[in-house]
């Protein structure tokens, strides 16, 4: 084989065999109709004529060919991709999903509704009492640069009951015998002779006062206030119905023996009986109710119960009504100081 050509060495051209029933013709022409083919190097014949190109017919020899003919641009089509066979069809538009709403929690709504409001009435409550600091302020400047004065000094003590003297002031004067120089008999002791309590009427039925203490007492009370300490216990005796209520004030010289003796409480007074009373609450197992103190250089004692023979069984309308008679004893005891400052 010769290099270059592609054709074997040993091969040797043979002359064209002319085709059965077809005229030979002049050698090196083409058969009448057809175009001639030239000769391609390598002896393998004339390259194939494109398909699209419709075959152009030869003038006959001796005449000048016919000007080429213009071939027209096909216009291009625009490019559409076509899916491949492992690429699968764009998927159908869906929309969206929309979110869920659910209802409105109206309870929530109506607490931040609420709170709103409460904030708005705050505002207007603080506006307002601005407002009011801001005119007070200007009224107390203008008072000022006048020359005036409006109000006192600072609120004092307030004044013992029945006296007009602050408590500090009452309780000296009636914390010993040196000061208090007023009468401790029933009618200065327990001046009402009645007294209205929750709309029922107490009536002082009977009064008494006992020397030595302790023959007034029950239940080791008469140890506790010992006899060479209290001067006297004095009694009276209230009575709505068929319920009753004794005040006893054991009087001491000073207002230690007053306070070392109710330190040591024990037991109670006993229920002062007399005409129109029956006998009530002498034994500390009777069933009645007790309330105890000291004022000064006296101690103030009540015991409430039923006049029923019923000695075990509490009463509730004595029993309610011994903390208001006990108060009472209280102020007339603070209204001793009075006398006293005026005597002083």
């Amino acid at each position: 084989m010769s290099e270059g050509t592609g054709v074997p060495s040993d091969w040797t051209r043979q002359p064209a065999q002319p085709v059965q029933g077809q005229q030979p013709g002049t050698p090196g022409q083409p058969p009448q109709g057809q175009q001639p083919v030239p000769p391609v190097a390598g002896g393998f014949g004339p390259p194939p004529v494109p398909y699209s190109q419709p075959a152009q017919q030869l003038p006959p020899q001796g005449q000048p060919l016919p000007p080429p003919i213009p071939q027209q641009q096909q216009p291009q089509q625009p490019f559409a991709p076509q899916p491949g066979p492992q690429q699968a069809p764009p998927p159908h538009w869906q929309p969206a999903p929309q979110p869920f709403q659910a209802e409105p929690n109206w309870t929530q709504l109506a607490d931040q509704h609420e709170n709103e409001s409460r904030k708005r009435r705050r505002i207007w409550i603080g506006a307002a009492v601005l407002a009011v600091v801001l005119v007070g302020g200007v009224v107390a400047a203008g008072v000022v640069i006048s020359g005036g004065k409006k109000g006192g000094d600072k609120p004092g003590p307030k004044p013992a009951a029945s006296t007009g003297l602050p408590l500090e002031q009452a309780l000296p004067l009636i914390s010993d015998a040196s000061t208090d120089k007023a009468p401790v008999d029933a009618a200065t002791l327990f001046p009402d002779q009645t007294r209205t309590i929750d709309g029922k009427v107490w009536t002082r039925m009977v009064t008494g006062s006992t020397s030595p203490c302790s023959k007034a007492t029950t239940g080791g009370l008469g140890l506790a206030l010992g006899d060479d300490a209290c001067r006297s216990l004095v009694r009276a005796t209230y009575v709505s119905g068929e319920s009753a209520v004794t005040v006893g004030i054991a009087v001491f010289d000073n207002k230690a023996g007053a306070d070392k003796a109710l330190g040591r409480h024990a037991g109670l007074v006993q229920g002062l009986s007399g005409p129109g009373v029956a006998t009530f609450c002498v034994t500390d197992k009777s069933g009645c109710v007790e309330t105890h103190a000291a004022v000064g250089r006296f101690g103030y004692f009540t015991v409430a119960g039923s006049l029923k023979q019923a000695p075990d069984q509490a009463d509730p309308a004595a029993a309610a009504a011994a903390g208001p008679l006990g108060d009472r004893a209280k102020e007339v005891l603070l209204g001793r100081a009075k006398p006293a400052a005026t005597a002083g």
